[in-house]
């Protein structure tokens, strides 16, 4: 009897094997014949994904030891998501100063980076299951009405867009001539160095240790996601320091203004410290706000790391801690004398302690703790640099003293991305709002007359440090230089926007015809985003389908012809000299940059040198080659009548450049007019 029941399923077993292993044959037969990705698909999404992880790794890590420290100073912050940015602000904040003691002890290596993040693991497990709960009892914003959720759309839509921009090689003018040079070579040399004329690399090297610590576990693929997260953090701190001042509309508002800046997408995927300064900077209100609420010495030690890890990362915030100061003074006023100072010493000490490493790194490897600005004699420095550096004189002071009152509204309406033109586009919110202040001022309550006193405060003086900047020098023609107040800025322009909408009028109805402005505003930046992704089309090289190479000239164009065919096929010890080029990130030579575009002028000008005296000097610095950048120069040229470098220029230095070029160099290769490759013509 069993033996006739298993006939029949021992029939079907056979059958169900045998149409597995026939469609697993075809299957894998036409897979073969039609392969749906090749190695390099395969490496590159790899690849991908392990920079994506090593970025989520590390701010994990950095969370966690935040948490570490706020529970320390028994902070325990009321709003869960304003914990958690907080806690993510200060480890990465330590973090950087952490990879820079590697530095000091001679120990970029790949294996002394594995070994610091292994011992934060080991340090931060505990907290571990601490952040995973935080984490989930997160209560994020949920869209009431559709234009909430068209604000939702365009955020999130925006923020894919420059996530898959931040996955792509590093393209990015700043990140090329210092942002990753800096790192490239720090790990060269194993420790901190400064052996090229490049003046930025004396700038607070906080973000780039970020890059530095990525660059030696993983590769430079994940510094442009540092960047991108301090995008998220510092949106979502200013939704919640909005809704924690002034209510859910507020929030909603004060993203939807910070979003409306499209230079903001473009710099967070980027290698760049712009966002990154814009987050603690807000962080640092933030923790003002909170402590004036709960008046808690915990939160007086955690503003003064914000400010010091805001002295790390650029000396334009050299405004903000002036205005905390004056703030904390206000609200202390009736505390007395010895509790005002006793604040101001304990904020001030722990912020200059967060900044001493950077200043120790500049005396240690140029001389001067604040290179190069004061002193005159640091490495590679003297006093014509320092005058080139700055150009007094061709501000707007001097040029045109209206445009100084006019230049918010330039910024605003013309202000462009990629153009010698405040070299940012900034929409037409995050400073236009603000003139709409006095229509709704009675509308504020007392106490939000007080935030915003105190907004105004931070707004004002960094503003104003801007200001100064543009009516003493034409170089600092850039509303870059303010976007470390649009996480503030936002979130009063979003209080602004929510007063207005209360303006009631029989015959008008404001708040509809404000909310359609805003909401046509959305689709039309969302338009132009889609297009320039679809003009980059950044996938192919995310995910394999384009070489990488392809991709870099496509966006670098006849650049990266001429350093990857002309400088990088130089024997080994090559030295090139690089004229009117700033990029030396895909050297594989020791190259020579020009990076404030002034060191042949600095020869004629300076030193009045010859061609002669020019080659003798060269090539007692063991220069080999000089790669010119054609184009760089005529473009100057060109623009002599509004550019103050191309106006600097005399004739008598494009003659004794044609003389350096025709009787001391000879033409090894020249690409397309932009770039010309010369090696020492025989004597």
């Amino acid at each position: 009897m069993k033996q006739e029941e298993m006939g029949p399923s021992m029939k079907r077993l056979l059958a169900g094997l045998a149409a597995f292993l026939w469609l697993g044959l075809l299957v894998g037969g036409y897979f073969w014949a039609h392969k749906p990705f090749d190695t390099a698909v395969v490496t590159a999404v790899s690849q991908t994904a392990l920079h994506i992880l090593t970025w989520l790794i590390l701010t994990w890590l950095c969370t966690s030891l935040g948490f570490i420290l706020l529970s320390w100073l028994n902070i325990q912050d009321d709003d869960t998501m304003g914990h958690l940015l907080l806690a993510a602000g200060l480890g990465l904040g330590l973090l950087a100063v952490l990879v820079s003691l590697l530095g000091f002890a001679g120990l970029f290596r790949p294996w002394a980076a594995w070994v610091l993040v292994l011992g934060l693991s080991l340090l931060t497990l505990p907290r571990w299951r601490q952040l995973g709960q935080a984490v989930r009892q997160i209560h994020w914003p949920q869209a009431q009405t559709g234009f909430q959720r068209l604000i939702v759309i365009y955020a999130a839509a925006s923020l894919l867009l420059a996530f898959v921009m931040a996955l792509t090689p590093v393209t990015a003018w700043d990140s090329l001539t210092y942002h990753l040079v800096g790192p490239k070579l720090y790990i060269q040399a194993g420790r901190f160095v400064h052996p090229l004329n490049i003046p930025q690399l004396g700038f607070p090297l906080l973000g780039q240790m970020h890059f530095t610590l990525g660059m030696l576990l993983v590769g430079d693929g994940v510094a442009a996601l540092f960047h991108f997260g301090y995008g998220l953090l510092v949106l979502a701190l200013a939704v919640v320091l909005a809704r924690k001042m002034f209510g859910d509309e507020t929030a909603w508002l004060a993203a939807l203004v910070l979003l409306s800046v499209p230079t903001f997408f473009t710099l967070i995927s980027w290698p760049y410290v712009d966002v990154t300064l814009m987050f603690y900077t807000t962080a640092v209100f933030y923790t003002f706000f909170r402590w004036q609420q709960t008046r808690q010495t915990g939160w007086l030690v955690v503003m003064g790391m914000m400010i010091g890890f805001s002295g790390g990362l650029k000396y334009t915030a050299v405004a903000t801690p002036i205005a905390i100061t004056i703030s904390l003074i206000w609200i202390s006023r009736k505390d007395g004398l010895k509790a005002i100072l006793g604040r101001l010493l304990l904020v001030g000490g722990i912020a200059l302690v967060l900044v001493t490493p950077w200043l120790l790194e500049n005396y240690v490897t140029t001389g001067n703790p604040v290179y190069p600005f004061f002193l005159n004699n640091g490495k590679f420095w003297d006093d014509w640099w320092a005058w080139w550096y700055d150009l007094p004189g061709t501000g707007f002071a001097a040029t045109a003293p209206w445009r100084l009152l006019t230049a918010p509204l330039e910024a605003t309406i013309a202000g462009t991305e990629g153009s010698d033109f405040y070299e940012a586009t900034i929409g037409p919110l995050i400073l236009g709002a603000l003139f709409l202040l006095p229509l709704v001022w009675r509308k504020f309550s007392r106490s939000e007359k007080a935030l915003a006193g105190h907004m105004l405060l931070l707004i004002g003086l960094n503003y104003a440090l801007w200001l100064n900047g543009l009516a003493h020098t034409a170089l600092l023609l850039r509303a870059r230089f303010l976007f470390l107040i649009w996480g503030v800025t936002a979130v009063l322009a979003g209080l602004v926007l929510a007063k207005i909408r209360t303006l009631k009028s029989p015959a008008l109805d404001v708040a509809w015809l404000v909310q359609t402005i805003l909401s046509l505003t959305l689709v039309l930046l969302l338009v132009a985003q889609t297009l320039a992704f679809l003009q980059v089309n950044p996938l192919p090289v995310v995910v394999g389908l384009e070489d990488r190479e392809a991709y870099l000239f496509r966006q670098l164009g006849v650049y990266h012809t001429a350093v990857q065919e002309g400088v990088n096929t130089l024997p080994e010890g090559s030295s090139v000299m690089m004229l009117w080029e700033t990029r030396t990130y895909a050297c594989q030579v020791v190259c020579h940059p020009d990076p404030i575009l002034g060191r042949f002028l600095h020869l004629t000008q300076h030193l009045h040198y010859d061609a002669a005296a020019i080659r003798q000097t060269w090539e007692a610095e063991g220069v080999t080659h000089v790669l010119m950048s054609d184009a760089g120069l005529q473009f100057l040229l060109d623009a002599a009548a509004y550019n103050p470098i191309g106006g600097l220029i005399r004739d008598e230095d494009l003659e004794i450049l044609a003389d350096l070029t025709t009787h001391q160099l000879r033409m090894v290769h020249e690409w397309d007019n932009a770039y010309t490759l010369y090696e020492w013509a025989p004597q």
